[in-house]
This record gives structure tokens, sequence and C-alpha cells, in this order.
């Protein structure tokens, strides 16, 4: 390298492109329901009151934005892909919530003032970013003195079948598929620190599980396919045989894993709080 000059930034994910999320948008909506029990817990854990303005970051189709808006004054939501925001958009124009504003945004660069939020939320999304601790700095900079933020990330893949599962079988049946690598902030202590360390006070994590009813192995198909984002940007690039074929496969090794009749399974999560 030529002195003087940085190393480069290293290629995003795929995971890190607000197109892979613009490829799952509108299915990924229609299954947001499964994780509304996370969004309670949230709730549960930083209330929100009538006169608070909230942020949800990285918020996806909505799911803690709309539930924290029967609480709020006002949520902010906000997400770098803009499908989703069209997904959140539209869901508020039918259920006629006013007090959501949304709007396409870069966690890192929150385009608002410093100390303008009651509540700061983030769901499932944090390990995603590039540059975590900017992330954190950002939350803690719009948060009002003495507010807290929570963020809520994922135990590691043991402890959660109803992603385990899925991830088993599409190693099985589809190796075209790029392979999960274990994800950052899977630990209460990592946790803890990561915050800690950007500037919040009083950083606590505790553990949440929450359990989904699967009917039969052609239900949780559809589910992991409609939620899954690395599968919808696959499907793009496939022929409809060649797709049909590669479900056909992951379906088959599903049934293996899956009892006839249905099952129930859970996905344990970490919620970690912090103030400013």
């Amino acid at each position: 390298m030529i002195p003087g000059m940085s190393e480069p930034s290293p290629a995003p994910s795929l995971l890190q492109l607000p197109g892979t999320w613009d490829a799952v948008s509108a299915t990924y909506a229609a299954e947001a329901g499964q994780w509304t029990d996370y969004a309670h817990e949230a709730l549960r854990t930083l209330p929100v009151g009538p006169t608070d303005r909230v942020l949800d970051v990285a918020c996806g189709p909505g799911t803690l934005a709309f539930a924290a808006a029967a609480r709020a004054s006002q949520v902010d939501a906000v997400d770098f892909s803009p499908l989703m925001i069209d997904e959140l958009v539209a869901r508020a124009s039918r259920e006629g919530v006013t007090n959501v504003q949304a709007a396409v945004m870069d966690a890192q660069t929150l385009e608002y003032p410093d100390a303008v939020f009651d509540a700061a939320f983030n769901l499932f999304s944090f390990f995603f970013f590039p540059d975590r601790a900017r992330a954190f700095r950002e939350m803690l900079r719009v948060l009002r003195p003495g507010k807290s933020a929570l963020i809520v990330t994922w135990s590691p893949i043991e402890r959660r079948p109803i992603m385990r599962i899925a991830l088993e079988a599409a190693a099985e049946a589809l190796p075209e598929l790029p392979r999960q690598t274990k994800g950052d902030l899977q630990d209460p202590e990592e946790c803890v620190r990561e915050m800690s360390s950007a500037g919040f006070q009083n950083v606590s994590a505790h553990l949440f599980t929450a359990s989904v009813r699967i009917e039969s192995v052609e239900r949780y198909r559809d589910f992991i396919v409609r939620s899954a984002a690395p599968l919808a940007v696959m499907k793009k690039k496939l022929s409809e045989a060649e797709w049909n074929a590669a479900m056909a496969r992951f379906l088959d090794a599903l049934r293996s894993r899956i009892p006839e009749g249905g099952t129930d399974l859970s996905a344990e999560a970490i919620f970690t709080k912090g103030t400013r």
C-alpha cells in the first residue's frame, strides 16, 4: 500500500445493500407479524408515552413503529430500503395511522438535530451496519438527555430453531446460496460493551424468547422464502424452471426436519438498553 493512504473499505455484504431488502420488501411486510412479540417486549422494556417522540431505526415495514404509534405522540421510522419505506407508508394509509413519519435514511447518518427523541429503537438490523460504533453514536446524539435507546439482536443460531432449520436445509438443498456466517452482537456482554463504548450509560441486557406455530412444512417453506432476503435475490437470477426445482429440493430437505402436523419453533433474542 502507498504510504499515507488508508486501507480501502471492504465491499458491502449482500445484506448491507438496500437493493437486497427492496427485493423482499412486499413479502417481508406480509410476514412481519411473526415478529410482533419482539416489538411488544421492546416496548415493555422501554415504555413510551402519549407525549413522546420515538425513533425506529432500520424500521423495515414498521412492526415496531406501528406498535409504538399506538402509544406515542409521533414515530419517525427510517430505513435505507426505499421499498421497505413504501410498504410502511402504504400500511399507514390503509390503517389510517397519521402519527408515523417515514423516510429513507442511513442509520449511520441520521438526518435529525441533536436531542429530539424521547426513545429510540432498532430491531434485528444493528449487526448489518458496516460501522456499528457510528450508528450507536448517532442514536445517542439524537436522544434527549436522560432518554434511552434499545437494540434487539439475535442469540446464536443454536437458540433459534425457527432459523436454524432453514439454514441447515438450505445448506443441503441450495449449495449455490451464500452461507450465513456467525453474526455479531450475539452475546449480551458484547452488546453491553459496544453500546457502553459509544457513550451510553446504565447499559443492561436481557434475553427473550418467542415462538411461532408452524402449521405445515409447506407453510414454513413459504414463510422462509417470503422473509429471507438472500432467497429473493437468488430468485431474480434463476429461470422459473430453475427456481421451481430449487424450491422442490428445499421442501424435500425441510420434510425431514418439520414433523407432520406442524410444530412450534422459537427464537431467542437479546434486548440491550442504554441511556444518554
